[in-house]
């Protein structure tokens, strides 16, 4: 059975209308690479999760110095040096009274999080979402996803 059949079996692909043709072998940079050596431009960026480019060095390395040191622990369960530090990194570079920060395990934790936040800023409970667009999986997120039937 080959990627594209084992996706129609066993993947869940729903919450879009279709999955690009493309069985992606390897990517570096903004490019990916497809598993007959055809080269693409990755204009979905990973759906916006590597913006500092496929298999970047420094980020790589970064990667691995922190998973042979720890690769998990729950940030409200345990202290971490690494997310203290974060933490208040984002705090001397927000702007304004924005100290505090959220970690979230997720894109549709971190969506969730700002949907709590604009209500409670506004006191408003509806929000507008582009048509096509994505906010994760979850069912608040979903609500606010711009495919129909969904």
């Amino acid at each position: 059975m080959n990627t594209v059949e084992k996706y129609n079996k066993f993947v869940n692909t729903a919450m879009v209308d279709k999955v690009q043709p493309v069985v992606i072998e390897k990517a570096n940079g903004v490019t990916i690479t497809d598993a007959n050596g055809k080269t693409y431009i990755d204009c979905f960026s990973g759906i916006a999760v590597v913006n500092a480019g496929h298999c970047n060095e420094k980020v790589i390395e970064a990667a691995k110095a922190q998973m042979d040191k720890l690769v998990h622990c729950c940030s409200y369960v345990y202290y971490s040096q690494p997310t203290a530090d974060l933490a208040e990194k984002l705090a001397q570079i927000t702007p304004g009274r924005l100290q505090k920060t959220f970690f979230g395990s997720g894109g549709a934790e971190a969506i969730e999080g700002a949907l709590r936040l604009a209500k409670q800023f506004t006191g408003k409970t509806e929000f507008i979402a582009l048509q096509s667009s994505f906010h994760g999986r979850s069912y608040a997120t979903l609500s606010v996803t711009g495919y129909s039937g969904r």
